[in-house]
């Protein structure tokens, strides 16, 4: 059983946004109100022979950059009138009448001008939006893409497999498949693409063709990772790597053929004896290093052995005071719930984890492969 899923809920993210900018306004506001009557404050009490109607000005702009005009309009006439409701009264009426004109005209002026602003910056607001909205769909698209790529566990007799994984955002760097080479034999492999998102997703696609194309004509999983290697040295950068762990079980003769490059060593519990050992053999990462060399190890599987694949992301995930999941944890997890399906183990693994985190923000792609011998 294969799951896809992404911690990312755009519809749930832009309505954090919307909310966020609706306290912002209102926090704005209140500054706008305090400024008000900040100045009419100082104008009245503080400063008796001298007017400090022009500071009006300041909340006057800020109301424009935030409000619709006919608030900024009304907030001109306010600060006019207490221009001259609070400031000197000495001057004579035609005087006062001229001043409350000029300033209710700058004021306006001042309001006018900051509006203008404020709606072509609405309107680029709108632009970035639009692209943003754009550029969603077409990642919704891979991620839809990504969902095609990774394969179903296939039915194999005398063995239970099932994956899972969740991306940290929408586009993933894991990758994981299964590959029926005969009856009696299933390879299974799991890698990690170094970096996230985009730029590590769009080399998923290529591993998952490269390894379909060669998994059935190359004599196992060294030579497998050997030509993956030279593949990715030809279309990927220098910088870019990928760890990988390929498996190959033969159901009938119970053994398991395997080759890692770099890839986190897989679990192997004996629910026999409750031991866990690690698949520790490995080579080095790919992609990179020029004259790489992989080999073969094989160990002999009992009836009931459990075997988990796994990325960073279940292992390193913290959680609010920086403590990883750990591989203690994990091992602890399987032993306790060994007697599940393999289906209902990747999940439990996956929801544990989630748990750990709390609401720690998930960094990197969880992925997990489980086989059961049966």
């Amino acid at each position: 059983m294969a799951f896809l899923r992404s911690s990312k809920n755009t519809a749930e993210y832009k309505q954090q946004v919307q909310t966020e900018e609706i306290k912002t306004t209102g926090l704005l506001n209140l500054v706008v109100v305090l400024a008000v009557v900040s100045v009419a404050y100082t104008d009245w009490i503080v400063v008796a022979n001298i007017s400090l109607g022009y500071l009006y000005v300041l909340p006057i702009a800020l109301s424009a950059f935030i409000n619709p005009l006919p608030i900024t309009i009304g907030l001109a006439v306010l600060g006019s009138i207490l221009q001259e409701l609070y400031g000197p009264i000495g001057d004579n009426t035609h005087v006062r009448i001229v001043r409350f004109i000029i300033s209710l005209a700058g004021f306006l002026i001042v309001g006018f001008l900051v509006s203008l602003i404020a709606k072509q910056r609405g309107r680029l607001a709108a632009e970035v939006r639009r692209q943003r909205d754009e550029y969603e769909d077409d990642l919704l698209l891979a991620a839809q893409v990504q969902r095609q790529v990774l394969s179903k566990a296939p039915i194999v007799p005398g063995l239970e497999l099932a994956a899972f994984m969740q991306t940290a955002r929408l586009l993933g760097g894991d990758y994981y498949d299964f590959f029926q080479i005969s009856d009696e034999i299933v390879d299974v492999v799991i890698a990690d693409v170094s970096g996230k998102g985009a730029a590590a997703s769009l080399l998923m696609p290529s591993l998952a063709v490269a390894l379909r194309l060669r998994a059935h004509e190359l004599s196992g999983p060294a030579a497998i990772l050997k030509d993956l290697d030279e593949c990715l040295k030809q279309i990927t950068r220098p910088a870019t790597f990928v760890t990988m762990f390929y498996a190959r079980f033969n159901t009938k003769l119970r053994i398991l053929e395997y080759a890692s490059g770099g890839h986190n060593p897989p679990l192997l519990l004996r629910t026999s004896n409750s031991q866990s050992m690690l698949l520790e053999e490995a080579g080095p990462i790919m992609g990179i290093l020029p004259d790489t060399q992989f080999s073969n190890t094989i160990i002999t599987l009992e009836p009931g052995d459990i075997l988990v694949f796994y990325t960073d992301g279940v292992t390193e995930q913290e959680n609010e005071s920086e403590e990883e999941f750990s591989f203690e944890r994990l091992t602890k997890l399987i032993l306790d719930k060994s007697s599940e399906p393999a289906t209902t183990l990747v999940t439990d693994i996956a929801d544990a984890v989630s748990a750990f985190a709390g609401p720690k923000e998930q960094t990197d792609d969880l992925t997990l492969v489980i086989a059961k011998l049966l």
